[in-house]
């Protein structure tokens, strides 16, 4: 289910039906190989190898560890450091059985406190881990995840009972969705991400972590939750708000199209606020569902509809573009190029059909103009814009 100025979700890459657009590849700190580092107090946390030992590593030993890295962190003052210092822990817990590695994270978190900055800011790489994690505590709960599913999706619950951190909430919310899949489970995560978003103290100052938390609604497909979507983009002093709350929505008329379109048309108050922004995520409609086609003919004939309003749908309908980013849960591709053809080929037959009909007299204008773009896009079709 990733905005500018720091507020931006991270690494969205808008793109159209240009050829030549692309995909950035994708780099995903915590997948590298350790940093090989000198022996300090700073950078070595691992203890001695089993090999080296009597017997295999023990709980004992994987808590040391623990500690240790949390001294280590605690001791470092660069990104620089923390990375080899995560990487050097990651390592280690990989290499233990995953019960006994699951079973020392989750004792370590069961205390709040314990915890470290990594001066490294949150980022999401591919298939939703983390490519940056700003404390220890968020490492540990995105290796968790990976680790053992199950136990990093109960120990999800515990934290989401109390506020802790935004970054620690958004990870924990990707943790439980991903274990529990039923209609109970996505309408826990729509209620706690709600509540996520609502905490004062997060929301008036954002982290990355809260921002990219949004994705959980999408992932969920949480239509209840336009209203408080469409609150967030009318918040002008907040464009981070704003913005992370109109790309949600926008990847919920994706998804959810007929039932968020309804709402849309419904909302005189965003209409009026943001009249333009709602004309293009109308211009998503399909309008070979005969749902959304009523919906859209009866918005486009309403008579307080304004010349703006018509300009802003007709100037990009029929919108198929997308904003892809790595996200916590959700995945975005683009349509396929003869899936995009044959639907323009069908839609531009019934806007044929409604320029010929009397009653849509009203709208002949942003009617040729949609004509006009579609018999473009038919005669010319353009090849789907290139992946990764």
């Amino acid at each position: 289910m990733l905005l500018a100025a720091g507020a931006l979700l991270v690494a969205i890459i808008f793109f159209n039906r240009s050829p030549d657009s692309r995909h950035p590849g994708d780099t995903h700190a915590a997948g590298r190989p350790p940093a090989t580092a000198p022996e300090s107090a700073a950078t070595s946390v691992r203890p001695a190898a089993p090999s080296q030992r009597t017997g295999a590593a023990t709980q004992a030993d994987a808590d040391g560890c623990l500690r240790s890295a949390l001294d280590a962190l605690n001791a470092s003052s660069t990104a620089d450091d923390a990375r080899k210092i995560l990487a050097d822990l990651h390592a280690y817990l990989t290499s233990l059985p995953p019960g006994l590695a699951a079973a020392a994270i989750t004792g370590f978190l069961a205390d709040p406190a314990r915890d470290a900055a990594t001066h490294i800011e949150f980022a999401i790489g591919k298939d939703g881990a983390l490519a940056g994690q700003p404390s220890l505590r968020v490492a540990l709960l995105d290796w968790l995840g990976k680790i053992d599913p199950q136990q990093a999706g109960l120990l999800a619950k515990q934290i989401l009972a109390t506020p802790t951190a935004a970054d620690e909430w958004a990870v924990c919310l990707r943790n439980y969705a991903r274990v529990n899949t039923d209609a109970a489970a996505n309408e826990y995560l729509r209620i706690k991400t709600e509540e996520l978003i609502a905490n004062p103290k997060w929301r008036d100052n954002p982290s990355v972590g809260f921002l990219e938390s949004f994705d959980v609604l999408v992932h969920t497909h949480a239509t209840a939750s336009t209203p408080l979507l469409s609150y967030l983009i009318q918040q002008k002093d907040r464009r981070d708000l704003a913005h992370a709350g109109f790309l949600t929505l926008d990847r919920l008329v994706q998804s959810d199209p007929a039932a968020v379109m309804h709402q849309l048309a419904a909302d005189r108050a965003l209409q009026q606020s943001r009249p333009e922004m709602v004309a293009n995520m109308l211009a998503r409609a399909d309008l070979r569902d005969t749902t959304q086609q009523q919906l859209v003919r009866t918005w486009l004939l309403d008579p307080d509809r304004t010349a703006a309003e018509l300009s802003a749908f007709a100037g990009v309908y029929p919108n198929n573009n997308r904003f892809v980013s790595n996200n916590l849960l959700t995945t975005e591709s683009p349509q396929a190029g003869a899936a995009l053809a044959e639907h323009d080929r069908q839609v531009l037959e019934i806007l044929k059909s409604w320029a010929a009909d009397p009653a849509c007299q009203p709208i002949a204008t942003p009617l040729r103009t949609m004509i006009f773009r579609l018999n473009s896009f038919v005669a010319t079709p353009q090849p789907p814009p290139k992946g990764p």
